[in-house]
C-alpha cells in the first residue's frame, strides 16, 4: 500500500512526475510540437535539406537544435535515404518524436517482463515443492545467460531473414509479418525473454512469505479456492516490490536499449539512432568535445533525464511503501 503522505514529501519525487509529465506532453502533442511533413503516415526523423560536406549545421531560425548528416538507416526504422542522398534530420524534431518510440519502448517491454516473471514467481511460491525447484532452477538458469549473447542469437537466427538479408515482403513468413506489424525487434524480444527473472524471484519470495501468515491461513480455514487465495490475498499484497522494479525499468530498459543500438544491434529508438549518427562528431575540430555539440548533447540530455526520471520515481514509491525503513 502506498503512503502518499510520505510520496509528496520529497521534492525530488515532485522532480519526477514533473520530468515524466514533460516526456508525456512531448509524446502526446507531437504532431503539434514538430508538425511531420506526411500527417497521415508521421516518421521520427525529418529530411531537412542536402550537405555535401557532411557536417553538422548550427541551431538556426529554421532548424531550432541544428542538423546532423543522416546515416544509411535500414528500413525497419522507416528511413531508406538511398545510396547518393546528403540529407540532413532535423535534431529537434526527433528528439520530439523520438519520446513517443522511448515512452512505447519502455511500457510495453516492463510490463510483459513483469506480466511473465509475476506469473512464474507466484504459481511456482503457490505450488512448492518439484514445480517450486524446477520454475526457480529455469529462472536462475536465464539469469546466468548473459542478455547480449542471447541478442546475438536472437538477431542471427531468427531475425536474421527479416533484418540481415531484407528480402521482398511478399516473400516474408507469417510471423516475419508480425514481428514488423507489431514492431518488434530482436533488441524488444530478447529484453522480454531475459529480464523476466528479477520479477520472478522477488515474487516468489514475498508470495512463499505470505502463505505463512495468519490472514492466509484464516482464508484457507474458510475454504477459500486456491485461484481466489492467490488473486485476492497474495498477489495484492505480493505486488508492492513489484510496482517499485517496474517504475525504475522503464528507463533502465530504454537506456540497455540504446546502448544495444549504439554498438550495432538495430532497433526503433529514435533517440538511440540519433546518437550513433552523432558519435563521429563527438570530437570535434582541434580535439574541442562540444564544437558540435549540438549533434549530441540534446539526445543524450533527453535519455539521461528519461532514465533519471523513472528511476526517481522509484526511488520515491519505495520510500512510500516502506516508510518505517527510510525513517
Amino acid at each position: 500500500m502506498i503512503q502518499w503522505r510520505y510520496f509528496w514529501r520529497r521534492r525530488s519525487n515532485w522532480l519526477a512526475l514533473l520530468l515524466i509529465l514533460l516526456f508525456v506532453t512531448m509524446a502526446v502533442g507531437a504532431p503539434w510540437l514538430a508538425p511531420p511533413s506526411d500527417p497521415a503516415n508521421p516518421q521520427p526523423f525529418k529530411s531537412v535539406g542536402q550537405s555535401i560536406q557532411r557536417t553538422p549545421r548550427p541551431p538556426s531560425s529554421e532548424n531550432m537544435l541544428g542538423t546532423i548528416p543522416q546515416i544509411a538507416v535500414l528500413p525497419l526504422f522507416g528511413v531508406s535515404p538511398g545510396q547518393d542522398a546528403y540529407y540532413e534530420w532535423d535534431i529537434y524534431y526527433t528528439l520530439i518524436w523520438g519520446t513517443r518510440s522511448a515512452l512505447r519502448f519502455g511500457l510495453v517491454v516492463t510490463l510483459l517482463t513483469a506480466v511473465i516473471g509475476i506469473t512464474i514467481g507466484a504459481f511456482s511460491a503457490y505450488w512448492g515443492g518439484r514445480a517450486e525447484r524446477l520454475m526457480m532452477s529455469i529462472t536462475d538458469a536465464f539469469l546466468a545467460f548473459p542478455v547480449i549473447a542471447a541478442l546475438w542469437v536472437i538477431h542471427r537466427t531468427l531475425f536474421s531473414q527479416v533484418f540481415a538479408f531484407f528480402p521482398e515482403p511478399e516473400t516474408w513468413s507469417w510471423w516475419e509479418h508480425l514481428l514488423v506489424e507489431w514492431k518488434i525487434n530482436p533488441i524488444m524480444l530478447t529484453l522480454i525473454l531475459f529480464c523476466w527473472m528479477p520479477y520472478a524471484r522477488m515474487t516468489n519470495t514475498t508470495v512463499a512469505q505470505l502463505r505463512q501468515t495468519a490472514f492466509v491461513e484464516a482464508a484457507v480455514a474458510l475454504g477459500a479456492s486456491g485461484t481466489r487465495l492467490l488473486r485476492h490475498h497474495l498477489l495484492p499484497n505480493a505486488l508492492s516490490p513489484v510496482i517499485v522494479l517496474m517504475a525504475r525499468d522503464v528507463g533502465g530498459m530504454v537506456v540497455l536499449a540504446a546502448s544495444f543500438v549504439f554498438i550495432g544491434f538495430g532497433g526503433d529508438i529514435a533517440w538511440a539512432i540519433m546518437l550513433v549518427a552523432g558519435r563521429d562528431f563527438v570530437v570535434g575540430r582541434s580535439g574541442n568535445p562540444f564544437f558540435y555539440w549540438w549533434a549530441f548533447v540534446p539526445i543524450a540530455l533527453a535519455l539521461t533525464l528519461f532514465s533519471l526520471s523513472w528511476n526517481l520515481l522509484g526511488d520515491g514509491l519505495n520510500e512510500a511503501m516502506n516508510p518505517r525503513r527510510s525513517r
